[in-house]
């Protein structure tokens, strides 16, 4: 298997749309730089990211979701 044709997507983007949450309030009540949240939300340099284990757990408890419903493995285009 080439793992150089697969890249890890956050679904970040679509779990704001639908809680009608802003990106600085999410930062706000989670304690977490905006940059970041917005580079995850857009999948900025995803191949390169190193994302904490402490971001995800936050990201995981404030929207009541397992990890598998923020990220999922993705082929590339």
């Amino acid at each position: 298997m080439d793992f150089n044709e697969y890249t890890l997507h956050c679904k970040l983007d679509n779990i704001l749309k639908e809680h009608g949450i802003s990106v600085l309030k999410l930062s706000k009540e989670i304690g977490h730089r905006r940059t970041t949240i917005m580079e995850l939300m857009h999948n900025t340099t995803m191949e390169k990211k190193k994302i904490s284990a402490a971001l995800i757990m936050k990201l995981c408890l404030y929207f009541d979701l397992s990890h598998n419903d923020l990220f999922e493995v993705r082929r590339k285009v």
